[in-house]
């Protein structure tokens, strides 16, 4: 109980309330559309993953993995071949490789000193954004993958924001608000297609999309503090 407590010492009321919402929305949609076990355990390791990682904390990134190996696997019978390649073979090692890195770099609160991009690599990362996705799409037609454009602007902006995730930069949640808002786009494609299951899907990505926007606030905040104090 202890741990517990002290786990959720600086956090506010409203980010416990925030927490508390995303579980139980999650868990009355799932109950709703009478999904199986699989689908509630991999809509709630989402929503960890995320309210966690945008506190700062560690824990998230252990839901991550989690959540990877189960939307690979959800994946599979789509075929969304750019989303399984991206969280078996990159996005569940980056997560791995992201808890050594974040237990590296955090100040001895255990908060994490996460960073804000230049200018300069801003724009690189647009540059190599938009090349790789231009790229992927046509191996993804060449593999025969469903919506091969969609499923590659998702992917690589994913990878992209994943290892700026890794690098600690704020900027990789404006990021996932991109790849959640597509995702919704994709998933519902995936729906009207006739897979049903596809709903509970698109209510996690759009608790992803409002939580990725909070995310981008409160890395900013931390950096900036980091800054301050460094000084």
């Amino acid at each position: 109980m202890n741990k517990i407590k002290e786990f959720f010492k600086d956090w506010s009321i409203y980010e416990k309330a925030w927490l508390a919402f995303v579980l139980i929305f999650q868990t009355a949609a799932w109950f709703i559309n009478r999904q199986d076990l699989f689908m509630l355990v991999l809509t709630l390791s989402s929503s960890l993953n995320l309210v966690l990682g945008a506190k700062g904390k560690v824990a998230g990134l252990y839901f991550a993995i989690i959540n990877s190996a189960l939307y690979a696997i959800n994946c599979f019978s789509i075929p969304l071949y750019g989303e399984i390649m991206y969280n078996l073979l990159y996005s569940i090692p980056v997560s791995a490789t992201a808890i050594f890195m974040w237990k590296k770099n955090s100040a001895d609160s255990g908060e994490v000193k996460f960073r804000i991009m230049t200018p300069r690599f801003a724009a690189g990362t647009v540059v190599v954004t938009i090349a790789g996705t231009l790229i992927y799409a046509k191996i993804l037609v060449w593999l025969g993958g469903n919506f091969a454009f969609m499923d590659s602007l998702t992917t690589v902006v994913s990878v992209i924001a994943s290892m700026l995730y890794l690098l600690r930069y704020s900027e990789q949640w404006l990021m996932w608000v991109i790849v959640n808002a597509l995702s919704i786009v994709m998933w519902i494609m995936v729906f009207m297609s006739g897979d049903k299951s596809a709903i509970l899907i698109i209510i996690m990505k759009c608790v992803n999309l409002c939580n990725s926007s909070y995310g981008y606030w409160n890395w900013r905040k931390i950096a900036k503090k980091v800054r301050t104090e460094d000084r």
